[in-house]
């Protein structure tokens, strides 16, 4: 399955709503990161389940609106010559029993 970044509506009027809210979205399986701003949360994870989320949301906060579903796009990193490192073999020496 893909990254996907979920965005979610909902009212936090203070800090032990904010803790409880993000408890709750933490709880699921496959989340990578969680963050949350003035009234959304953001989740980041692979197979997230975005109408379970919303609704195991709307059981302990009350009114959540999905506001957002997209997939997260994965930077692969560019392979230029700045950036490359030089390829160096090591050098094993053996001993020979004479």
């Amino acid at each position: 399955m893909a990254k996907q970044k979920v965005v979610l509506k909902l009212s936090m009027e203070n800090n032990k709503q904010r803790a409880k809210a993000l408890k709750c979205v933490t709880k699921l399986h496959g989340i990578a990161s969680v963050s949350a701003d003035d009234d959304k949360i953001t989740v980041v994870g692979e197979g997230i389940d975005s109408v379970k989320l919303a609704t195991m949301l709307r059981k302990k906060m009350g009114f959540v609106e999905l506001v957002m579903v997209t997939p997260e796009k994965e930077e692969k990193p560019v392979l230029d010559a700045k950036n490359m490192q030089p390829l160096v073999q090591p050098i094993y020496y053996y001993a020979y029993p004479a």
